[in-house]
């Protein structure tokens, strides 16, 4: 009974916990163009359109991607390819998954005798990579996005 009780908790923080943090991280394009408007002025007209459809093109800047997907979730990645400098921005998003408990039988505990815990199921959460950017000399030379 206590064990399934502990359980029920577990999951309801999990859930809590990865709902506040998926929440906290979402912004739009256009509150991070609210937030940073001198960075935007400084792109050429066609970038600022395609920022504010939250989309990058090739030989775009950092700062355009910022403005357009945001910060990236994983510390950036350096290289060298054919002697030039690269980059490469890793965006992550969180893919559903169902989780069992585990189950255990009758037992004995310091209070007296337990009724058996049985298997339960829930939903957890892991990360998936969502998208990509790489940059060589500091402009976008490739991207993927899921779903795009």
């Amino acid at each position: 009974m206590i064990a399934r009780i502990f359980n029920n908790i577990v999951k309801i923080v999990a859930v809590t916990l990865a709902a506040a943090m998926v929440g906290a991280c979402v912004t739009t394009p256009a509150d991070r163009i609210a937030e940073n408007p001198a960075a935007f002025q400084s792109l050429p007209p066609q970038q600022q359109l395609l920022v504010q459809q939250g989309r990058i093109e090739q030989g775009m800047s950092a700062d355009a991607v910022l403005l357009a997907w945001g910060a990236p979730d994983t510390a950036p990645v350096y290289g060298e390819k054919d002697g030039r400098k690269t980059e490469r921005w890793i965006y992550r998003g969180y893919e559903p998954v169902t989780v069992m408990s585990d189950w255990s039988p009758l037992h004995h505990g310091p209070y007296g005798w337990y009724d058996p815990v049985y298997p339960t199921t829930g939903t957890a959460y892991i990360p998936t990579q969502e998208a990509y950017v790489e940059f060589v000399n500091g402009k976008v030379s490739a991207w993927e996005k899921k779903g795009d």
